[in-house]
């Protein structure tokens, strides 16, 4: 096992997660940051070695975009779903 995958496990079992929040309401919005905001704190504390790729900051910081904006929403959704199969394809190499 590397030190790299329990950083990859959790990152990727939390887009998971968050990918499944509801993002339809300004609440639903503020609850996304906080439960983003807590994963970012984990990340750091927890593996501050483990380096996400540049998407995923976005992921963290554009919730507000991607309620407003659809095609973006999609987008991000499917950018980080891939990111997860890439975290798990290396992991289980």
């Amino acid at each position: 096992m590397t030190s790299t995958e329990p950083a990859a496990e959790y990152l990727a079992s939390q887009l998971e997660r968050l990918i499944a929040l509801p993002l339809t309401t300004p609440a639903d919005v503020e609850r996304w940051y906080e439960e983003s905001g807590s994963v970012e704190r984990t990340l750091e504390q927890r593996f501050p070695h483990f380096e996400p790729e540049h998407d995923v900051w976005h992921f963290f910081s554009d919730a507000d975009i991607r309620f407003r904006e659809s095609g973006y929403r999609d987008r991000q959704h499917r950018l980080m779903t891939e990111y997860v199969q890439r975290l798990r394809q290396h992991n289980a190499g």
